[in-house]
């Protein structure tokens, strides 16, 4: 198994571990919003739902580094639509996952209304949706 295989390999590996991280934050995201209030068990799933975030953050680097590797030791060229649409996919993941999923989980923790439960759950499904188009890009390599 030469360097690249490895490369392509751990870039597959973190893609899916990504994607089920992102799987049980949708999960987390269901639990926090059972019951938006103050509580106890609300704050121990807050913190776990941020520790989940906190290692997506750094997956997403892992998949983005090792994707970026690939591609140079691979026969592609920077020019081609998949792999610039794929890095802005994982940057547009990274950012909404810190500056929008997470003050909206932040917000239902609080006690938000309906509205902030609905948009939490439903953010947490748009970024597997997300990752979904992204890995069929990955997979397809479409040439536009």
């Amino acid at each position: 198994m030469d360097f690249y295989q490895i490369v392509n390999l751990a870039h597959a590996g973190a893609a899916i571990l990504l994607l089920a991280l992102a799987l049980s934050s949708i999960a987390l995201a269901v639990l926090i919003a059972v019951k938006p209030a103050v509580d106890s068990a609300n704050a121990a799933l807050v913190k776990r739902a941020n520790t989940a975030g906190l290692i997506q953050h750094i997956v997403v680097g892992i998949v983005a580094l090792t994707g970026v590797t690939a591609a140079f030791m691979g026969s592609w060229s920077f020019s081609q639509f998949w792999l610039w649409s794929s890095l802005v996919v994982v940057a547009f993941y990274s950012v909404a996952l810190e500056y929008i999923t997470k003050p909206a989980r932040m917000a239902v923790a609080e006690g938000g209304s309906e509205g902030k439960v609905g948009l939490q759950v439903g953010l947490q499904v748009a970024h597997v949706l997300l990752l979904l188009v992204t890995f069929a890009a990955m997979l397809v390599k479409p040439e536009l």
